[in-house]
């Protein structure tokens, strides 16, 4: 009887049927339908498909954000993340120089909106803000 459900189940599968498909069908809740599966050798396959994960590659190396990327792609950002990060396509935090921080510090005392500020160096405005904080010049 088991036997016959885990090749019923591996047959549905590789036709093309989804998980929650073979578990309506077989009457089995998705975890056990996905362990039968998954215990009798069933190589799983990915719900993103090839084509979307070679844009996310593609914007990715043009210096897209994740962000970005999920917008575009209307896609999940910890999705375009992992895709990213299994391909060494993330972007390291900028660390911002001394000489920056000391800029913020001045534009933002001489009446410098956040945004001009980022403008003119090049940075985000939650940067600007992050900073302004950690200085103690806004709450």
């Amino acid at each position: 009887m088991q036997e016959d459900i885990t090749e019923k189940a591996k047959k549905m599968y590789e036709s093309g049927r989804s998980i929650r498909e073979i578990a309506k069908e077989l009457s089995l809740s998705y975890s056990r339908a996905r362990r039968i599966l998954k215990d009798s050798g069933v190589q799983f396959r990915g719900k993103t498909p090839p084509e979307l994960i070679q844009q996310v590659i593609e914007y990715g190396k043009q210096g897209y954000s994740a962000n970005k990327i999920s917008k575009l792609l209307k896609m999940n950002s910890n999705t375009v993340l992992r895709i990213l990060k299994k391909h060494n396509l993330v972007k390291t935090k900028r660390k911002l120089t001394q000489d920056k921080i000391q800029r913020i510090m001045e534009m933002y005392k001489n009446g410098s909106s956040i945004y001009k500020i980022a403008k003119e160096l090049d940075i985000s405005t939650n940067l600007v803000v992050y900073y302004l904080k950690k200085l103690q010049l806004k709450s």
